[in-house]
C-alpha cells in the first residue's frame, strides 16, 4: 500500500520521530490495536551512511524496524521517512563535498524502501558565507537530478523545504512564519523542476514555518488567522504542508493544522518526554515495592549527562546546579533522549524493567491510583504487555490519541 492514500481530504499523518525501541513498540502496539497506519521517520543526523548518532545506516534502520513491526502485524501499513536529508550531517564540510555526501545519503534511504524522503538543502556548510533560496534551490536541484528517483516517483512522497525561514528567530524569542510569497515562488519553480524531471505532476508535501515554538516548560501556539491564503493556494496547486515542531500543541491547535492542509503533523521529542516520565514513575514504584538491587535511573541519568554535557550544553545554559539538574530531567526539550543509547543508562533501564515485571500487578494497581491510572492499567492487564510496557503504553497513549484524532482518525 502506499502513503499517498492516507493523505486524502479529509485526513493527514501522524510522523513519528523517533528510534527508541519502548516508544516504538508502545506506538506499533497502539497502531496494531486501533488499525492506523505508521509512518516513523528518522532525521539524517540519526541515521546516514556512516551510522549517524544511533550507529544505524538506513539499511539497518529498515531492518530493525521491519522485525519489531512483523510482531504486531504492521508490515503493510508501517511507512518509513527521511527527514532533513542533505548537508546536515556534512555541515562542517565544504559544499561540493557536503552536497555528494547528501545524495549518497538519499539514494541509501531510497534503496532501503524509505517512502517518505524530505530534501533540506537549507543548512551552510564549512565555505558558505551566506544560505538563500537561490542556493537552496540549486543544491535541490542538483540532488534531484542525480538521485535514483525516476523508477520509484509514483510511490515516493516527496517533501521540499524546511520549517526555519532564512531570517530564523531572533533572540527575543520571535517566530518568523514563512512568508505566502516565499511560498508561492518556491512551489513555481520546484513544480516546474518535477515536471521537467519526470514528465509527470508530482504530489508533494511543502515545510513550512508556521509560527510554533517549545521551550523547557513554555509553548507558542501558531496564529491560524493568517493561514487561510496558504490553504488556498496549496489546494490549487495540488500539494500539502508538512509541520515540524508540532511537539505539546493541544487537540484543537493540531487539528486546525490539518483542517489548513498541513497533512503530515511531526512529532519527536514528545514522545520521548512521555517515556521518561514514565521511567521516573516506575522508579517511584521501584523504590516502594523492591529492597533489593534498584535501577536508581534518576541519579544515573543526571551523573551520566553532567560528565557528558555535548548533547545539551547548548540548551541548558544555567549556571546553577540545582537548575541544570532540574531542567535535564524536567525540561520539555528533551536532551535526555540522545543518552538512552549510553551503556550504564541502558543497564539502568533493565534492571528498572526486571524490577517493574517482579512487583505484583496489584501493588502497581494500588500505586497508579493515585494518578488515575488505576483502571485503565488493570484493563491493560490481559493485553500480553508487561507491567513495564503497560506503563510506558499509559504515559504515550494520551499523545498518540491526540496526534491521530487531530489527522481525523475516530478512536
Amino acid at each position: 500500500m502506499q502513503i499517498n492514500k492516507f493523505i486524502n481530504k479529509k485526513k493527514g499523518l501522524p510522523s513519528f520521530c523517533t528510534s527508541n525501541v519502548d516508544v516504538l513498540k508502545t506506538i506499533f502496539f497502539f497502531c496494531q490495536t486501533n488499525k492506523f497506519p505508521c509512518l516513523i521517520e528518522s532525521t539524517s543526523n540519526q541515521v546516514n551512511q556512516f551510522g549517524g548518532y544511533t550507529n544505524k545506516t538506513p539499511r539497518m534502520f529498515y531492518k530493525n524496524k521491519s522485525i519489531l513491526s512483523k510482531k504486531f502485524n504492521l508490515k503493510k501499513n508501517l511507512f518509513l521517512g527521511g527527514d532533513h536529508l542533505g548537508p546536515l550531517p556534512f555541515k562542517n564540510q565544504n559544499s561540493n563535498k557536503a552536497i555528494i555526501n547528501s545524495i549518497r545519503l538519499i539514494n541509501n534511504y531510497l534503496k532501503s524502501d524509505f517512502c517518505k524522503i524530505h530534501i533540506d538543502t537549507s543548512i551552510k556548510c564549512k565555505n558558505d558565507r551566506e544560505i538563500n533560496q537561490k542556493i537552496i534551490f540549486e543544491r535541490t536541484k542538483k540532488i534531484l537530478t542525480k538521485i535514483n528517483l525516476k523508477k520509484k516517483i509514483k510511490k515516493i512522497f516527496l517533501v521540499i523545504g524546511t520549517e526555519v525561514p532564512l531570517s530564523g528567530s531572533n533572540e527575543k524569542g520571535k517566530i518568523s512564519i514563512t512568508e505566502d510569497k516565499q511560498i508561492m515562488e518556491e512551489v513555481k519553480q520546484f513544480k516546474k523542476l518535477l515536471l521537467s524531471l519526470y514528465n509527470r505532476k508530482v504530489k508533494f508535501a511543502l515545510v513550512i514555518e508556521p509560527g510554533m515554538r517549545y521551550m523547557h516548560h513554555t509553548l507558542t501556539k501558531p496564529k491560524f488567522s493568517n493561514f487561510k491564503l496558504k490553504r488556498n493556494f496549496s489546494l490549487k496547486n495540488n500539494f500539502v504542508y508538512e509541520a515540524h515542531s508540532t511537539d505539546y500543541q493541544n487537540l484543537k491547535t493540531l487539528k486546525n493544522l490539518t483542517k489548513n492542509n498541513f497533512k503530515f503533523l511531526k512529532v519527536g521529542p514528545e514522545l520521548t518526554f512521555r517515556y521518561s516520565r514514565s521511567l521516573l514513575f516506575m522508579r517511584k514504584i521501584e523504590e516502594k515495592f523492591i529492597s533489593d538491587k534498584k535501577s536508581n535511573f534518576e541519579t544515573q541519568i543526571v551523573k551520566t549527562m553532567l560528565s557528558d554535557n555535548k548533547y545539551w550544553k547548548d540548551y541548558y545554559t544555567a549556571k546553577n546546579l540545582k537548575i541544570k539538574k532540574r531542567l535535564i530531567l524536567n525540561s520539555k526539550l528533551d536532551r535526555m533522549r540522545y543518552y538512552f543509547n549510553d551503556k550504564k543508562i541502558i543497564r539502568s533501564i533493565h534492571i528498572l524493567r526486571r524490577n517493574i515485571n517482579k512487583i505484583s500487578r496489584e501493588n502497581i494497581e494500588k500505586f497508579l491510583k493515585y494518578i488515575d491510572l488505576n483502571k485503565k492499567f488493570k484493563n491493560l492487564t490481559k493485553s500480553g504487555l508487561s507491567n513495564f510496557e503497560i506503563i510506558v503504553l499509559l504515559f504515550l497513549s494520551e499523545t498518540l490519541k491526540k496526534y491521530y484524532r487531530a489527522c481525523g482518525y475516530k478512536l
